[in-house]
């Protein structure tokens, strides 16, 4: 069994196919292998959400920017793990068989919020509606991608190329890793392209025009909070005589 890393893979996927294809043809075709039975499962989680709060400054500092008062992170963690099979086709040849994938998938939201305002302030109230916006995309694309990773696992496994026999457990070796390494390639390849639409959406959110409306509002509360410190002044009591 072996694991692949959706954030390993995103460095080595372009040099997984060729390969595969080199390692192949470096053994004699002799007989052709059954096809790959092959089963797959797609275990998915989302956690709940968590809160934290950190000063403004340390949150810029964090994002190497210098205008954000709070932000989300979404972790999206996959891995995939594989099982194989030997049958044995007599005269000291075996045939590698993939038998099964599965993929963990797993989410846990973070919302990031300053301690420059208190929790029920209408600053903080104004940031966190905006970040929840954020949330809600990421929700949104999560409960959509699972089935969509799901079947594109089972399309994949349609389609793993039938290696030639092997007389070694060297090319047991070469095989197998081979075979993963397509598996991934066109499973993460998938994925990294539908984060990459998720993130656009994100982005749509973080405009020009939306940082102008938000601070706009925060504008307004303290304008609010003036006005009514004006209005409510407190009262000082001299109790010396």
């Amino acid at each position: 069994m072996r694991k692949f890393s959706f954030l390993f893979l995103c460095f080595a996927f372009f040099m997984s196919a060729t390969f595969f294809i080199t390692s192949l043809e470096a053994y004699a075709v002799t007989d052709r292998c059954p096809r790959h039975e092959i089963k797959t499962t797609l275990k998915a989680k989302r956690l709940k959400t968590k809160f934290q709060r950190s000063s403004m400054a340390g949150i810029n500092e964090y994002l190497n920017t210098h205008s954000v008062a709070a932000f989300v992170d979404n972790p999206l963690d996959i891995e995939t793990h594989y099982k194989f099979e030997l049958k044995d086709i007599g005269y000291g040849r075996y045939c590698v068989r993939l038998q099964e994938v599965k993929a963990y998938y797993i989410s846990a939201p973070l919302i990031v919020m300053p301690t420059d305002y208190k929790s029920n302030s209408c600053e903080y109230e104004i940031i966190l509606k905006h970040e929840k916006r954020h949330l809600q995309v990421h929700y949104d694309y999560y409960d959509k991608s699972v089935p969509q990773y799901e079947a594109f696992l089972g399309r994949i496994a349609r389609d793993v190329p039938i290696p030639p026999p092997v007389t070694t457990q060297e090319q047991v070796n070469q095989v197998q890793e081979a075979i993963q390494d397509y598996f991934a390639d066109k499973f993460f390849t998938h994925v990294g392209e539908s984060i990459l639409e998720m993130r656009a959406l994100q982005q749509k959110i973080d405009s020009p025009q939306e940082y102008l409306f938000t601070n706009r509002k925060i504008d307004r509360c303290k304008a609010k909070e003036d006005a009514e410190k004006s209005q409510n002044p407190k009262v000082f009591i001299d109790h010396k005589r």
